[in-house]
């Protein structure tokens, strides 16, 4: 091994065996040119010479030979032993040389073994040759030896073998720093190659990893795939249930209703009989029980609403102490009549807010109602105060209180005593999450704080910031009471259209502007002189006033019953429960006398509910009775009466078959059909057809040109549509609930709410 030459412990047995052939080819080199060189000189010379050279000079042959072959021999297998070998073969070689020829100038060859020890095994092996070649000089010289060297050869020949020495030493450093230089990027490179092979199997596991979570995000994409399918089945179901709920529970409903207005409000139906004074107060309470029951439904309605972000709130300013006020004298008998002391602190000057009158009052409403319900004795506290930028509203009540297990789900739908949380709850568990849901449409926030036994405190915020100029507010304007003046910054919209629920409708999704509808062309002109509104809206069959030039003229497809029950082949569309003034309403709307009327309803009790109704109208004999959809039409071709009051949801033959095959028989298609039914039409997703149309007396500017066209192509172009409470664009909301307000009834409806 070369001295000098640091290979690495940790240096692989294919790098070391790499070195070592290094090591040993440069022997067999050295041995090789060397014995081929001899032999060639030994050649020439002994055919040259051959006076001269007689048979001694073949004993060197040998030696040379011997010691070249037996180096080549163990120069794989014992590489120290070949070149002892092979050096001291040589100087016994130039020693026979020196005695045999007898030429003292052969000695200078001895300064070849330390050339050829460095480059062979390195500077230590060149010492100890330099060593061996001063020892035979040493031993020529002696007296009696083979040649007597002159001082001047000994010198020469010391000094010529330690100068080829440091030659072979210098030639053998650049190869040793050479060959370092190879080690260490072999080290380099053994260790990069470690490391790349850790990062190749670090990445390898990292893709593994990857592969697993792709898996895994494969399997969780289509888990979403079937919870997005799963919810579009629930909202189909839960669209199937608000409209079996409003068909199912407003059938009954209007009988219940219907028959105790009836008795309550129009005695002349059954006769002029009058009611004993003790039914009259049982049947209020039916009444007014139904009356719970509906609002129930419209709870349920609501719920679907607010969910499917359909629910627009009708904002306009509010004193929020006359809400109040209003709101305890709806209670105030109910309070007063359970021995309960009714209190109410409101602070000084609270400032107006905007918000949806209607609903604030329903929620005052139902907190109070529960209050009093679960508050046996006691008192019963209203405070509102102003807490910084919000209005706070709190319901506080010494009744049951609530244990603090059940708070946290309180607001949570369909929590009843069946489920069952706890004893304290009773009712249908909607009032309080419609509440909250109210409350939270107008931006605040609602609580609880109850101590189990010792009593309950509701309360919920309402913000005070002053609506935007846009900001909706809401006129329920009934005539023919007299119309103030209202200020200029309100922007106003006259509706010009004979069906009085399209006002309702369209104030519920016109943010930013107060609807006011007027029946008739009269009635919309006094309006636009009194009201002086932005704009006058009308259908293309509404005739419209003459307006100042600075007022806008819009005729556009406006949705109506009337509308929907003309596509269906229909005259009118009432949904029930329907009142007895607004049934005689719709028959003097007619276009012809009307003295034979056929009701077609798979109820008996409906059809015996509207005889009622029209009795004071109606003979008996003309009002004609029809259980399915073939008795409908078996009557229309017999009888030939004047209207027909079609329920469309009958067994066999439904509503909409007999519309169809009344308008394929010429001797039916000229009858006018009202439909009456349960499930309300929903005007939201229906399409309409025909031009939207802007004018103005007085003319435009292009700029509001231009910005009209804009708010067109932002409103109306696909992807643009304007964004719905839900945060989603009002055409791409789900349908789920009926889009026309619930007609009041002439009675007064009871307080109800639940919690």
């Amino acid at each position: 091994m070369w001295y000098g030459l640091r290979i690495p412990s940790d240096a692989k047995p294919d790098f070391i065996r790499s070195v070592t052939e290094l090591q040993q080819t440069t022997l067999r080199n050295f041995v090789l040119a060397v014995g081929g060189v001899y032999a060639l000189w030994h050649l020439v010379a002994t055919v040259t010479w051959p006076e001269r050279l007689g048979w001694e000079a073949w004993l060197i042959a040998p030696l040379v030979l011997l010691s070249c072959l037996a180096t080549l021999y163990l120069c794989g297998r014992h590489f120290l032993i070949a070149q002892v070998i092979w050096l001291v073969g040589l100087a016994g070689a130039i020693t026979v040389a020196i005695d045999v020829l007898r030429l003292r100038e052969i000695a200078f060859f001895y300064a070849f073994l330390p050339f050829m020890a460095v480059i062979t095994a390195g500077w230590p092996a060149g010492l100890a040759a330099e060593g061996m070649v001063i020892g035979a000089v040493v031993w020529l010289s002696r007296p009696g030896g083979m040649a007597l060297l002159p001082p001047t050869y000994r010198l020469g020949i010391v000094a010529v073998g330690a100068f080829a020495g440091l030659l072979g030493w210098a030639a053998v450093h650049a190869l040793l720093t050479a060959v370092q230089w190879y080690l260490y990027s072999y080290t380099q490179a053994e260790q990069n190659m470690e490391e790349a092979r850790q990062h190749r199997a670090q990445l390898a596991r990292v893709l593994k990893d990857l592969d697993q979570a792709y898996h895994r995000l494969e399997r969780a994409q289509a888990s979403l795939v079937a919870a997005w399918k799963a919810k579009d089945e629930a909202e189909r179901f839960k669209t199937d249930f608000v409209t079996n709920v409003s068909h199912e529970l407003r059938t009954p409903l209007n009988l219940v209703v219907g028959f105790a207005e009836m008795m309550m409000t129009s005695p002349e139906s059954y006769g002029g009989v009058p009611l004993p004074g003790p039914y009259r107060s049982d049947l209020n309470a039916i009444y007014h029980s139904a009356q719970h029951l509906l609002a129930l439904v419209d709870d349920v309605l609501d719920l679907a609403r607010i969910e499917a972000g359909k629910f627009a709130l009708a904002r306009e300013k509010v004193d929020i102490a006359s809400l109040v006020e209003e709101a305890v004298n709806v209670v105030r008998d109910y309070i007063t009549a359970k021995g309960l002391e009714l209190q109410i602190r409101l602070s000084d000057d609270l400032p107006p807010l905007w918000i949806d009158r209607l609903r604030i009052r329903q929620v005052l409403l139902n907190l109070l109602v529960n209050a009093a319900r679960f508050t046996e004795r006691g008192w019963i506290r209203v405070d509102v105060s102003q807490e910084g930028e919000e209005v706070v509203v709190r319901v506080t009540d010494t009744g049951r209180g609530i244990p603090e297990q059940d708070l946290p789900r309180l607001f949570e739908e369909f929590r009843t005593t069946e489920q069952p949380i706890s004893t304290w709850h009773s009712g249908t568990g909607l009032g309080l999450p419609i509440s909250k849901k109210f409350v939270e449409l107008h931006h605040g926030r609602m609580g609880v704080e109850s101590v189990h036994g010792q009593g309950t405190s509701f309360w919920f915020t309402l913000p005070c910031a002053p609506a935007p100029e846009g900001g909706r507010h809401v006129g329920r304007l009934s005539h023919p009471h007299p119309v103030a003046r209202l200020g200029a910054s309100e922007r106003i919209v006259v509706i010009v259209h004979d069906d009085p629920r399209i006002p309702p409708l369209l104030q519920r999704y016109l943010d930013g502007y107060r609807v006011v509808g007027a029946r008739e062309l009269q009635e919309g002109a006094r309006l636009v002189e009194e009201l002086r509104p932005l704009a006058v809206v009308g259908d293309e069959a509404t005739p419209l006033p003459e307006v100042p030039d600075d007022v806008l003229l819009v005729r556009c497809p406006l949705p109506s019953s009337r509308r929907t029950a003309q596509m269906m082949g229909a005259v009118d569309y009432l949904v029930k429960p329907v009142a007895r003034q607004e049934l005689l309403e719709t028959i003097d709307r007619m276009d012809r006398p009307v003295r034979r009327v056929l009701i077609a309803d798979d109820e008996p009790e409906v059809v015996r509910l509207f005889r009622r109704m029209l009795r004071p109208r109606f003979p008996a004999q003309d009002c004609l009775e029809a259980y399915n959809g073939d008795e409908a039409l078996r009557l229309m071709r017999t009888q030939k009466p004047d209207l027909v009051l079609l329920d469309l949801a009958m067994p066999e033959v439904d509503g909409r078959s007999v519309l169809e095959r009344m308008a394929l028989d010429p001797e039916l298609a000229d009858i006018p059909v009202v439909i009456v039914s349960a499930r309300g039409q929903d005007q939201a997703s229906l399409r309409l057809s025909g031009p939207i149309q802007l004018s103005r007396p007085g003319g435009f500017q292009l700029g509001e040109i231009v910005r009209a066209l804009e708010a067109a192509f932002n409103a109306l172009a696909p992807g643009w549509h304007p964004v719905g409470p839900s945060g989603r664009g009002l055409a791409e909301e789900p349908a789920e609930s009926p889009a026309w307000p619930d007609t009041p009834s002439p009675l007064e409806k009871a307080p109800t709410a639940a919690r």
